[in-house]
């Protein structure tokens, strides 16, 4: 099964990227011979510029701290060219079960005890080869039409849908904590539209099912979430390298933002504010992370 994540590159991508690889990978065998990549160790000033510039073809353990969400300058982004990124088993023919609820901070959705070992996750882009298996997709909203966590030159979005993956490499997701590489966050942003969006009706519809913290319904991911296919196949998107939004903000994340937002009419996003939580039953008015510094980190297009 795992073949299907496999991805076919150009001969001339194949080496682009070997040639990006391998500029600076005699230098950092070199700077590295007495050093384990682990939280303890920070790489030198000069050091930075390295990191910065060479990152995702290389990546070590960043030289200071990576919180996210950040405000993406898209300026200051470098364009790249990397494997097609490919969002693998989500709206297939296999009829893949989620449990979709109400965790008493946000939606959260995912899969069934008997889907555990279905392949659903992504591959390509700035993760090159690795296989990242999904764990949960939730999603952010304001009280108002700002709600987003990420912003795009100082702007917000009215929501932001998360969906996660651990690299398979390391098990499970709580070992690929560990480390910096461990973890994909790939995140597609809604604008407010004058109009329903028609797809997201199974959706939206559900969350009259979802008012009390703990209550859950049982759903196809590929019917549930199909609306998300449309921001899904594009491919253009920001990466750069951060931490979760919610605890432990572990620093293991490639995060993907796509540029392209989905469609949801304010009718549809204050549905979302009638939901509970466990907070004595306040309403989830607001669930979004305050914005953290960008640290100088690297951020790419693609």
């Amino acid at each position: 099964m795992l073949n299907d994540f496999m991805i076919m590159t150009s001969l001339g991508s194949l080496m682009y990227l070997i040639f990006q690889t391998l500029t600076v990978k005699s230098f950092f065998k070199l700077a590295l011979t007495s050093h384990e990549l682990n939280s303890s160790y920070r790489l030198e000033s000069t050091d930075d510029l390295l990191y910065k510039s060479n990152w995702p073809f290389l990546k070590v353990r960043p030289p200071h701290r990576i919180q996210s969400p950040v405000n993406i300058i898209t300026s200051n982004a470098t364009q790249v060219m990397l494997p097609p990124f490919q969002h693998v088993g989500y709206w297939g023919d296999d009829e893949i079960l989620v449990n979709v609820t109400n965790n008493g901070h946000t939606v959260y959705v995912s899969l069934t005890n008997d889907e555990q070992n279905i392949p659903i996750g992504v591959t390509g882009g700035p993760l090159f080869d690795d296989l990242y298996m999904f764990d949960q997709l939730h999603l952010h909203w304001g009280e108002h039409d700002e709600g987003s966590e990420h912003k795009f030159n100082g702007q917000s979005y009215a929501m932001e849908i998360h969906l996660v993956h651990h690299k398979i490499d390391y098990g499970t997701f709580n070992e690929a904590l560990k480390y910096y590489d461990g973890l994909c966050v790939v995140s597609y942003f809604g604008e407010i539209s004058e109009e329903d969006d028609e797809e997201m009706t199974n959706f939206i519809n559900d969350l009259q099912s979802l008012i009390e913290p703990g209550s859950s319904v049982i759903r196809l991911i590929g019917e549930e979430f199909f609306w998300l296919k449309k921001t899904a196949d594009q491919i253009d998107y920001f990466a750069y390298p951060g931490s979760l939004t919610t605890e432990p903000y572990a620093e293991s994340v490639t995060w993907i933002a796509f540029t392209i937002p989905f469609k949801i009419s304010r009718k549809q996003l204050a549905k979302f504010r009638n939901l509970r939580s466990h907070d004595s039953g306040v309403l989830i008015n607001k669930n979004d992370r305050e914005l953290q510094e960008f640290n100088n980190r690297p951020i790419v297009y693609v």
